[in-house]
Order: structure tokens, then C-alpha cells, then sequence
């Protein structure tokens, strides 16, 4: 590595570890013999921890969200039949949450999670880093498991119109603006409606439900589906607590196919992830990365998990 960058190894040290005592040029001839070589730095060579099993980095957004306490269990499964260690770190109610993956770098083999920049960790220079729920414009600069949902919005759209639904409402989460996952869905959805629309609402994660559900079936709604699983079960109860009967009155879609989707009366009918499949596809493209058969960006590491729909009680 040295030779071929023609530095010596404590240049490369200071390159590969974004130490200061080196130009921008000459860390750039490191990072460029760096993927040139393919190298991946191991964590005993950076003589950051004792050499050990491999550890995973994952970063989350919020444990408290079911869906995610459910990845970072079948992600914590699947790693321990390789004798793989994972370290979780929570970015949302981090002090900055834009540097949790970089920090965390520094204290694992490989990176993956939600909304991992990859500028900062290590400069690209070899350390397997995996988006999840990224797109497959984003594979020239790491590995993405891309979460595709289009099928199963069609699905369900097609479902809906069968049982007679004229008005959906999507339900997006408020705070930041309506996000591309509700406009998508009120695209699939148009087509059921008389002017080719479907009306997207925005609410609370946690409160103000029954004021929302009330604007929403003003409007004549006979079906409301919303952003997440976890929403949704809030909704039920809250139109429960209404006299609102679901389905009779209004139809009920929940998205992630978690647990408590299926704990709930009547059960949501939901557009599922396999996240033990999502688990398996992360962590099998993390070690094909590590052992070198596997590429640390473009088309070869790039994997899809497809949602699919689940129609339940609810609809």
C-alpha cells in the first residue's frame, strides 16, 4: 500500500484515519491506492481495538419505532450465526446525528443503516459501507438494499378497488413536509377516485389522532392508509374509541407488516417487508464485501427486497 502510493506506512496511517500532518494531495494518493488495491483496513490493523470477531456498525433511527427494534433484532440474528458482534447506535435523538456513522466507524468492521453518508467515513478508503432503503442511483458511492414498494402499492390499490373504495386518504406523518412514500401511494391510489386524486393528510406520530381522523372522514374517506404499521394501530384505536367501525365504516392499511399488526382486531391488512429477508441480503453483501468476492459500490452491490401486500381484517 505504501509503495504503491509512494508514502510511507505512517502517511498511509494517517490517511486511511483522517489524521492531521498530511496535504489533501497526499491523502489522496493514499485513498487513490486504496481502491486501486480493493484494500479493506481491518480494525487490529488500525490499532483502534484488540483484534476480535468482525462487528458490524448499524445505525438506526429510533429504537422506540417498533419497525426498527425489529431490524436490529433479525439484523443481531443472522450476524450471530457468522459469530459476528453488531453495535447499534440510535441517530435521531443523537447530539449530531450526521456524524453517529462516521464516530461509529471507528470502532467497527463495517457500516449499514438509514441515512449513512458515506463522506466521512474513512474517505471511501475501504471500509464496507451499506444504505439501507436506498436507491439504485446511490450504488457508485457504497452497497444499497433498496426497499421496493411500487408492486405491492399496485396490489393493494387493485384490492381497495375490488372491495368498492372510491375515496382513500393517505396519511403521512407530519413535521416534514409530505414525503415521497405518501405521494407515491396517492399516485397508486388516484385511479380509484373520481378525479383521479387521492387526498394525502398530514398527522401526528403520536397525537391529535382523533381531530385527524375526523377531518379525514368529513371528507367522505372509505379507506385511510397510513405511513406505518405503528400509526395505523393508533388510528384503530382511536376509531374504535370513535364508534368507527373498521371496516364496515372506513378500511384500515398499515405499511411494514410488523408484529403488532397482526396483535390487533381486526388484524391491518398491510404492504410487508420481509425483514428477516432484509437482515439476510445486509448482511450476506457485508460479507461478500469484507471477504473481497463482492465489490464495495456499483451494480454487483446492489440487492432488492420487494414489499409485498398482506390483506387482513382491516380491508
Amino acid at each position: 500500500m505504501a509503495e504503491r502510493a509512494g508514502v510511507s506506512r505512517q502517511t498511509v496511517s494517517r490517511a486511511l484515519n483522517d489524521m492531521a500532518g498530511i496535504s489533501p494531495a497526499t491523502r489522496e494518493r493514499v485513498l487513490e491506492a486504496v481502491r486501486e488495491l480493493n484494500y479493506r483496513p481491518s480494525r487490529f490493523g488500525r490499532g483502534l481495538v484488540e483484534q476480535g470477531p468482525t462487528t458490524l456498525g448499524l445505525v438506526i433511527m429510533d429504537l422506540s419505532n417498533a419497525y426498527y427494534a425489529e431490524l436490529g433484532a433479525a439484523v443481531v440474528r443472522e450476524c450471530s450465526t457468522r459469530g459476528w458482534n453488531v453495535v447499534l447506535a440510535e441517530a435521531d435523538h443523537a447530539p449530531q446525528p450526521d456524524t453517529v456513522a462516521t464516530e461509529l466507524a471507528r470502532r467497527v468492521d463495517a457500516i449499514v443503516g438509514y441515512g449513512v453518508l458515506t463522506s466521512g467515513i474513512r474517505e471511501g478508503a475501504g471500509m464496507p459501507v451499506v444504505r439501507l432503503d436506498g436507491s439504485a442511483d446511490q450504488v457508485d458511492s457504497a452497497g444499497v438494499v433498496e426497499l421496493t414498494m411500487s408492486g405491492a402499492m399496485q396490489e393493494l390499490a387493485v384490492h381497495l378497488r375490488d372491495v368498492g373504495v372510491r375515496r382513500p386518504v393517505v396519511l403521512d406523518l407530519a413535521g416534514g413536509g409530505i414525503g415521497e412514500r405518501a405521494r407515491e401511494l396517492a399516485a397508486a391510489l388516484g385511479p380509484l377516485t373520481q378525479d383521479g386524486e387521492a387526498a394525502i393528510h398530514e398527522v401526528d406520530a403520536r397525537s391529535g389522532h382523533r381531530e385527524a381522523l375526523e377531518r379525514a372522514l368529513a371528507t367522505g374517506a372509505d379507506a385511510l392508509v397510513a405511513f406505518n404499521d405503528e400509526l395505523a394501530v393508533r388510528l384503530l384505536r382511536t376509531l374504535h374509541s370513535m364508534d368507527v367501525a373498521v371496516p364496515d365504516q372506513v378500511r384500515l392499511v398499515g405499511i411494514d407488516g410488523l408484529e403488532i399488526s397482526s396483535l390487533v382486531r381486526p388484524e391491518l391488512t398491510t404492504l410487508s417487508i420481509d425483514i428477516g429477508a432484509l437482515a439476510r441480503e445486509t448482511v450476506e453483501l457485508v460479507a461478500g464485501m469484507l471477504e473481497g468476492t463482492t465489490p464495495l459500490s456499483g451494480e454487483q452491490a446492489h440487492r432488492v427486497v420487494p414489499y409485498r401486500l398482506e390483506v387482513r381484517g382491516s380491508t
